[in-house]
């Protein structure tokens, strides 16, 4: 017998991972096109904020832009700084990335270095903890961990 989850409550601790997993694939479902969607969670692991899509992101996280405040920086780099700004004005405590794109559940290169390079940005300090990343993909969803990494 399969359970159903929760309709999603925003007062509602998703304390464990398949909670968390459950929630964003009853929300999100499957991709319909490519585009990272940033949670962010408070203390409380309920949501913070709302939830926030943003497309037209590099397929490459290295790829270097110029911002007024950052000055020469890669995208990763501003992507994390931006989300971590927008997180502590929504009290969020952490975050989570949900990187939706078309096709199968298979990583692909661009998955792989956006991961990591999440992951390297996270270890500065600079922005708040990052407690998940997903794949959002034709079929569904799928947590990324670390051995998808190396």
């Amino acid at each position: 017998m399969t359970q159903t989850p929760h309709v999603p409550n925003r007062e509602r601790p998703l304390v464990t991972d398949v909670e968390l997993h459950q929630t964003l694939e009853f929300l999100l479902q499957c991709a319909n096109q490519r585009q990272v969607w940033l949670i962010m969670f408070g203390e409380d692991k309920c949501v913070a904020g709302p939830l926030m899509p943003m497309s037209d992101y590099p397929v490459d996280p290295e790829e270097l832009i110029e911002a007024d405040d950052l000055g020469q920086v890669t995208f990763s780099h501003a992507l994390l700084v931006r989300a971590g700004m927008i997180c502590a004005m929504t009290g969020g405590r952490e975050l989570v990335f949900v990187w939706e794109r078309l096709g199968s559940r298979d990583l692909t290169p661009s998955d792989v270095a956006w991961a990591r390079a999440v992951v390297r940005e996270s270890e500065s300090g600079e922005v708040p903890s990052i407690r998940a990343q997903f794949v959002l993909h034709d079929r569904g969803l799928r947590q990324l961990r670390p051995d998808d990494l190396v």
